[in-house]
């Protein structure tokens, strides 16, 4: 739908002479869960090589936990969706068996009122053609 979100971010680091570019990650999740996000970390730029190894490692190992739980509940919400789709077929399978049985009496009870009627109709005819000695 057309959801309407503000969002307001402070970077202590940024001022307007050393900008400090932001990253904003939006995800639609099946309804019922909630998606949350870490918030972003920027390292200073003195920091050890191995201690930024660590972290982009973690920072990737995130990244993989979060599109792993994504799929997993992707995976949920269609397997939901096919059970919901199976239920229906049961349903109109269920509705198509009793919708035969009854069309396989309709025309038995059809062929009999067609039968009575014209049984009668000849009865008449023939009391008729007697009453008036034309037969």
């Amino acid at each position: 739908g057309g959801l309407t979100t503000s969002i307001c971010v402070q970077s202590l680091t940024a001022s307007a002479i050393s900008p400090a570019p932001i990253s904003l990650r939006v995800t639609e999740s099946p309804a019922g869960m909630e998606v949350v996000s870490p918030p972003f970390e920027s390292t200073p730029p003195g920091e050890k090589l191995d201690s930024q190894s660590q972290r982009n490692a973690k920072e990737h190992f995130s990244q993989m936990e979060k599109t792993l739980g994504s799929l997993i509940s992707k995976t949920d919400m269609i397997l939901r969706q096919a059970d919901y789709a199976k239920e229906l077929e049961v349903e109109f399978h269920e509705q198509s068996i009793a919708m035969n049985r009854a069309s396989q009496w309709w025309p038995i009870v059809q062929l009999c009122v067609l039968l009575v009627t014209g049984f009668t109709q000849a009865n008449h005819m023939v009391q008729f053609f007697r009453k008036h000695h034309i037969f």
